[in-house]
C-alpha cells in the first residue's frame, strides 16, 4: 500500500482541481468515501464544534490527534488534518507532527497565527513574523519520519494585511519547504488567481460557503488551484438538518414529516459495516463447526 501522503501528492499534481470535503468524525469520513471522493479533510473548526466549543485554540493536540486517528481508521482514503499552529514551539511542533504521523494521517497544515489561534473568519487574530512561521515549517519537516508525510503552510494574512502580504507569506513558506500552501478568505477571482499563480508549489483553495463567494471547480482550475477543501459544508448542513427535525418534533409532536429527509436505519447500518461484521462472525462459527 502506498503511503497516504503519496496519494495526496499525486492528487495535488494531477490535472484539474481535486475536491476534498471536510468532516469532524469517522461517520463523516465514511460518507465522504461512500460518495466517491478521493480524500478526506479533518476540519479544526468542525472538530471544535463537535465538542461544543468555538474554534479559538481550546482543543489540545492530544484531542485533535485522537480524533484524526479515529477518522483515519474508519476510511481507506488519505486524511488531511488541520494542525493549527503546531501547539507550541519547535519541540511541540515536532511532537505534533510525529503524533499525526503515527495516527496514519497523510498531511497536516500549519498556520502563521499567534497562539492561541482563532478561526480564520473570526476577528481578533494576530500573526507571527514570517521568520517564526518558517521555523515552524522547518521544525515540522525535520521531525517527520517520512518525506511522504506532507506539510502544508497556511497564512491568515488576507483579512489582516491584504493580498500583497498574503503572497509574500506563501512565498516564504515555499522557501521554507512547504509541500503546498493555503490562503483562506479570498473574495474575488482576481485575488484567487494572484494567490494561485504566486508560487510553484500546489495551492489549495478553502471554500467557506456562507462567508465568502463560491467559485466552481472549473473556475478554480482556471485560476490555477490544485485542490479545493470544503471544510465546513458537512457540519453546516448537519446542524441545519438537526435544527429542522428538532423544530418538526416541537411544533408537530411527531417527526413523521421529516422521514423523507432521514437516512434509513438499514442504510446507516450498511454504512458503518454491520453486514461485514456479521459475515466475520458467521465465518468464525462455520470454521468452528
Amino acid at each position: 500500500m502506498p503511503h497516504p501522503g503519496t496519494i495526496v501528492r499525486d492528487l495535488l499534481s494531477s490535472r484539474g482541481v481535486t475536491p476534498v470535503p471536510g468532516c469532524h468524525d469517522a461517520l463523516g469520513a465514511l460518507l465522504i468515501e461512500q460518495a466517491g471522493y478521493p480524500a478526506v479533510y479533518m476540519s479544526g473548526f468542525s472538530v471544535a464544534a463537535s465538542f461544543g466549543k468555538p474554534d479559538v485554540g481550546l482543543l489540545t493536540v492530544s484531542e485533535m490527534v485522537a480524533r484524526a486517528a479515529q477518522i483515519a481508521r474508519a476510511t481507506s482514503l488519505p486524511v488531511i488534518a488541520d494542525a493549527d499552529t503546531g501547539y507550541g514551539g519547535p519541540a511541540n511542533i515536532a511532537d505534533c507532527v510525529q503524533a499525526f504521523e503515527r495516527a496514519g494521517i497523510a498531511a497536516i497544515h500549519l498556520e502563521d497565527q499567534v497562539m492561541p489561534k482563532r478561526c480564520g473568519a473570526l476577528p481578533g487574530k494576530a500573526l507571527v513574523p514570517v521568520e517564526e512561521m518558517a521555523l515552524r515549517l522547518a521544525a515540522a519537516r525535520k521531525a517527520r519520519t517520512s518525506a511522504d508525510f506532507l506539510i502544508f503552510g497556511r497564512t491568515d494574512a488576507m483579512t489582516l494585511h491584504g493580498l500583497d502580504e498574503s503572497v509574500a507569506r506563501i512565498r516564504a513558506m515555499e522557501r521554507a519547504g512547504a509541500d503546498a500552501v493555503l490562503v483562506p478568505s479570498l473574495s474575488t477571482a482576481e485575488e484567487a488567481a494572484a494567490v494561485a499563480g504566486a508560487v510553484a508549489v500546489p495551492v489549495i483553495y478553502l471554500t467557506a460557503e456562507t462567508i465568502r463567494p463560491i467559485f466552481s471547480l472549473d473556475a478554480l482550475q482556471r485560476q490555477g488551484f490544485a485542490m479545493a477543501i470544503y471544510a465546513l459544508s458537512l457540519i453546516q448542513v448537519s446542524a441545519a438538518a438537526q435544527q429542522a427535525v428538532l423544530r418538526e418534533l416541537l411544533e408537530h409532536g411527531t417527526t413523521e414529516g421529516a422521514l423523507d429527509r432521514m437516512t434509513s436505519f438499514k442504510a446507516l447500518n450498511e454504512l458503518v459495516g454491520v453486514e461485514k461484521l456479521s459475515a466475520f462472525e458467521r465465518a468464525l462459527t462455520e470454521t468452528k463447526a
